[in-house]
């Protein structure tokens, strides 16, 4: 390997990778395939940390499962290598994490609840509250309306926007599935984020639903 020294020298061409991305790029490009599987274990009202595992087959065998704990860099990683996850439903729970990680800066930008005001309200006039699966959540989440006159409304709502579209294109561009394939995964994505964002389980496990 070369030394640091050796580096620094010359011109860098590109960014350097996670060493695991590395190693798993590595080993796509000689011939293996892979998908990943997500795991949220429930626990008495709420969720565990995620798990992320990785199913390689090389030559033909699978090989031993690897099991990390989920890192939303190494999942835009995976994305980038066109890596889906086992199946649809567990593609959801993938860019239900997606969201949430994408959602951070709008967060911390704008505050948890005008974020909250503005993403219900962005829902609803959008049309997503029409699709089944979100439906049955939205109809159990309730918000101060945002404050439309102010500075920050029409910031918050885009970038809550282009986070939106931003899963929407991995799944599409990216991952290559088809369009009406993409937009089930991802309303179901969307489902899921807004179950966990606003206790909705949780409360129905309490009995207040």
């Amino acid at each position: 390997m070369p030394t640091l020294y050796d580096i620094l020298n010359k011109p860098l061409v590109t960014a350097p990778l996670h060493p695991r991305l590395r190693n798993w790029t590595q080993r796509i490009h000689n011939g293996s395939t892979v998908q990943i599987e997500v795991f949220r274990p429930a626990i008495a009202f709420g969720t565990a940390p995620s798990e992320l595992s990785l199913h390689f087959t090389e030559n033909g065998k699978l090989q031993p499962v690897e099991v990390l704990n989920w890192d939303d860099d190494l999942n835009a990683g995976l994305i980038v290598l066109k890596v889906r996850a086992i199946d649809a439903s567990n593609e959801a729970e993938r860019f239900a994490l997606g969201l949430r990680a994408a959602f951070r800066k709008v967060e911390r930008d704008f505050g948890d609840g005008y974020f909250n005001s503005v993403l219900h309200e962005l829902i609803q006039m959008d049309g997503l509250a029409f699709e089944p699966d979100i439906a049955e959540i939205v109809k159990h989440v309730h918000t101060i309306p945002p404050n439309r006159d102010s500075k920050n409304y029409d910031m918050c709502r885009e970038m809550i926007h282009d986070a939106i579209i931003g899963r929407m294109y991995e799944l599409n561009h990216m991952l290559g599935y088809q369009i009406d394939e993409a937009r089930k995964i991802l309303f179901s994505a969307i489902a899921r984020y807004l179950d966990i964002r606003f206790s909705v389980s949780n409360r129905r496990q309490l009995g207040v639903l």
